[in-house]
């Protein structure tokens, strides 16, 4: 068989054009899931991330959801799923505001109420499966919002609870990095609950807090998205 130099020629100049067409390397996602503490500051993280170069998020918010009843919405499911259709690199984490309440044990094994040992043992069991599987869904590290000060003083004590859960469980996972949403929205002074702050850029005293006493404002969201950017993605 003759051997046809010029269709050679062509067939190479075919699969040159092939790579120099071929789609640029993917960009890098961050998945952004929680209750709804997440709402407002996903859309804000999702909008200060787009300005950066070859970033993009995705955010996922579940209002009246949590860890304590995966009966209700299946939070650890849900997270495997969202792995699969974004493979992120980075996942923001912002859950337990809902869950001061009973929990289902595994197995029919009963009930257990919180701030109770038994029920820090299996909120803490959920929270590192949680880590997990971000972590086994294609996550670098993940970020682990920790709740701020409350307004009302039992779900203030029930939240610092909660985060020194997740900070026991983040400790054994190198990977996962705390955030302590507390030392941006919190009272200068007190270290306490406090719903207007200073902003320093511009002396104007801000709403941070929603008239709820728990939730984020627009502005609060907003500050969050920028403190979050200068620390992981200066």
């Amino acid at each position: 068989m003759r051997f046809d130099f010029r269709i050679a020629v062509w067939c190479g100049c075919l699969a040159a054009l092939a790579v120099g067409a071929a789609e640029p390397a993917p960009r890098s996602p961050v998945l952004l899931i929680g209750d709804s503490m997440m709402r407002l500051p996903g859309l804000a993280i999702e909008r200060e991330l787009s300005r950066l170069p070859n970033m993009k998020a995705r955010s996922f918010a579940d209002i009246g959801t949590g860890l304590a009843r995966l009966d209700v919405f299946d939070w650890l499911g849900k997270i495997s799923e969202l792995c699969d259709v974004h493979r992120p690199r980075v996942g923001l984490v912002a859950l337990g505001t809902n869950d001061r309440q009973p929990m289902q044990l595994a197995g029919g094994r009963g009930m257990v109420q919180p701030e109770t040992p038994e029920w820090d043992a299996e909120y803490a069991q959920r929270i590192g499966q949680a880590m997990d599987r971000l972590l086994a869904g294609g996550c670098e590290r993940v970020i682990w919002l920790l709740l701020p000060p409350m307004r009302d003083a039992v779900i203030d004590r029930f939240v610092k609870r909660l985060n020194t859960l997740v900070m026991a469980e983040a400790e054994h996972r190198p990977q996962v990095l705390l955030f302590d949403v507390g030392k941006l929205v919190a009272d200068r002074k007190t270290g306490g609950f406090t719903e207007r702050l200073i902003d320093p850029r511009t002396a104007v005293s801000v709403s941070v807090r929603d008239r709820d006493g728990i939730h984020l404002t627009p502005e609060g969201a907003r500050l969050l998205a920028s403190a979050l950017i200068r620390e992981y993605w200066p």
